[in-house]
């Protein structure tokens, strides 16, 4: 993949960080901007700790997982766990957070234990995806925008204080008007949300648009016939945890999300992760997503802001 840097230690310096105060500005900054990929291997970061140092000695704006869509773990600082979710199921190409109207600039993955088999980091090009998706699709989606619906407190999905990272209601309220997301308190704690985003993103840099959203990964069409038997009969029919529709509520045709699926699949590249990589990705120009994978399997992330 064109877009993908790889930097071996040449044995000279095992320090990654001393190696980034010597290269970051220089190089490796910029590379990230415009190539969007960059893999560091071989470099001594035995520990999350190093790799917490690590980020902090390039980035100052490091951020919380919040409006979070999958469960992760804060572990130390702002660093995570990768997804929480099972190994049997692969997480689809995707860029992070585009569903939300705040979203990280960087991401940061630090492999410390590798699976046994599988569990490949996936990447691709979001403007090639942005490409290649068939012009009608593309246009429709751009006209109407993205509308993204979630269910919370009915014990199928993340709870609200744990997306919102508070338990007071007044927060969540707050904090959904001033990120413009409508939502709707039902039975004292559970709550209802839609937001619409858009399609795509202009990256200044390369100064074209890029596929930037979640409306595949949101969709209904990503559960199993028996999950859906079981939210229709919580949730009532057609209701799910979360779900996407058009910006003016109609329903997405499942044909457009095939193809975009397809597109999505024909473009993602496996990283095969070996201990102590560290893989850092331009989330306005790659996208991301994770095979199936067995045995133990330990990634670490750290999202920034830095330009």
């Amino acid at each position: 993949m064109q877009n993908l840097t790889l930097v071996k230690n040449n044995k000279k310096n095992n320090d990654l960080k001393s190696f980034l105060k010597e290269n970051w500005n220089k190089k490796y900054k910029h590379l990230l901007k415009t190539k969007g990929a960059i893999l560091f291997r071989g470099f001594d970061v035995p520990d999350i700790n190093e790799f917490n140092s690590v980020v902090k000695s390039v980035h100052k704006k490091i951020l919380n997982y919040e409006e979070a869509s999958t469960p992760r773990s804060k572990i130390k600082g702002k660093v995570y766990s990768s997804t929480e979710i099972s190994p049997q199921v692969e997480i689809p190409i995707h860029n992070e957070m585009s569903y939300a109207s705040k979203f990280p600039q960087n991401l940061w993955f630090y492999s410390n234990i590798v699976a046994k088999k599988g569990g490949q980091t996936t990447i691709a090009n979001s403007k090639k995806i942005y490409d290649q998706i068939d012009a009608k699709i593309k246009k429709d989606f751009e006209k109407n925008k993205i509308m993204y619906i979630r269910r919370y407190g009915y014990g199928l999905d993340l709870s609200w204080s744990r997306t919102f990272n508070t338990k007071n209601k007044a927060k969540v309220s707050n904090h959904c008007k001033k990120n413009k997301i409508k939502l709707k308190w039902i039975d004292r704690d559970k709550l209802l949300t839609w937001q619409i985003n858009n399609f795509s993103l202009f990256n200044p840099v390369i100064k074209s648009k890029i596929w930037f959203n979640q409306a595949h990964l949101f969709h209904r069409s990503n559960y199993d016939k028996t999950t859906k038997l079981l939210f229709n009969k919580v949730l009532g029919k057609n209701n799910f945890p979360r779900d996407t529709k058009f910006g003016n509520g109609k329903d997405i045709p499942l044909s457009y999300l095939k193809k975009i699926r397809r597109v999505l699949e024909n473009n993602s590249i496996n990283i095969n992760w070996k201990e102590n990589d560290i893989l850092v990705l331009n989330n306005l120009l790659v996208s991301h997503g994770r095979r199936k994978f067995s045995g133990k399997r330990k990634v670490f992330v750290v999202m920034t802001n830095d330009k």
